[in-house]
């Protein structure tokens, strides 16, 4: 009985702004929702978010958040992986049942959700929050689950994109020119590996995606608290005043970072991810 009120206790505690805007420490920690928060969200009177499931074939059939829709990566990418043009998205976020107003969740089982969340800000909406822990942290709170192939949204949204926002994204020659002594910093965020084998662009630094998560300890959709992560950045030597450019190699795990940062305060004016990563990169090295 004590249990079962404590937790009619905490859930409007989770729910509530100030905490969200403080989950784990984080100044946006708005940006990020617990199972606990997504549940009860679920299960008001309100209408709740539509869930995007950011996961493989595989882990989408074998379950997933009951009515929330899959969304693989091929769905809102080019065939290189770079970010669909604004027409495409819009055609792919109406296709979910979205509208202007309609808040979003995205939730993965690796790192695919902070790639859909920098999408849906590129092009306007910003009403996106991840599942911090994703697929995992739902499964092992024993929610309801769904499996098979789910259901498609009922009808189509009316989500208008806006024009891709200026400064959220860098081109080739921006990287190029990229110099740390002018104040603009590029960061490779590769796995060590990739990083060792092939180098960096220009004069990029490492800073795998996975030191801002728990990836190493399995559960790479979970987000290290604010302390950890400041504590990451101090030492790597980021400054929230000059300008921070990510990049992988097809742009999926360059969010990571950059979504990190955003959680920090940093201005997001200052952040960029580079879209076209190690392949756009690497061909055009290829031709000269």
């Amino acid at each position: 009985m004590f249990r079962a009120i404590l937790l009619l206790l905490t859930v409007p505690l989770l729910c509530s702004p100030a905490h969200a805007e403080r989950y784990k420490g984080f100044p946006r920690g708005h940006a990020l929702i617990a199972a606990a928060e997504l549940k009860a969200a679920l299960d008001g009177p309100d209408p709740g978010p539509v869930v995007l499931a950011a996961v493989g074939k595989r882990r989408w059939l074998l379950g997933h958040i009951p009515g929330a829709r899959h969304v693989p990566r091929r769905a809102y990418t080019d065939r290189n992986g770079m970010a669909a043009d604004r027409a495409r998205f819009q055609a792919f976020a109406r296709g979910l049942g979205i509208d202007d107003e309609t808040p979003v969740v995205v939730y993965d089982n690796a790192y695919d959700a902070a790639r859909l969340w920098w999408l849906f800000r590129l092009y306007g909406k910003t009403d996106v929050r991840i599942l911090d822990g994703g697929w995992r942290t739902w499964d092992e709170a024993g929610y309801p689950v769904e499996r098979g192939p789910g259901r498609a949204a009922p009808e189509a949204g009316n989500f208008t994109t806006a024009p891709a926002l200026a400064g959220w994204t860098a081109g080739i020659g921006e990287v190029s020119e990229a110099r740390p002594e002018a104040g603009t910093h590029v960061w490779d965020a590769r796995d060590p590996p990739e990083w060792k084998e092939t180098g960096p662009i220009g004069q990029a630094r490492f800073i795998g995606w996975r030191a801002f998560r728990r990836a190493d300890e399995g559960r790479p959709s979970e987000f290290r608290t604010a302390a950890e992560i400041g504590a990451l950045l101090r030492q790597a030597g980021f400054e929230p005043e000059q300008d921070h450019i990510f990049y992988c190699h097809s742009g999926v795990r360059a969010a990571t970072p950059m979504f990190a940062l955003y959680l920090m305060g940093y201005p997001a004016e200052r952040l960029r991810l580079y879209d076209g990563s190690w392949i756009e990169w690497s061909r055009r090295a290829a031709r000269n």
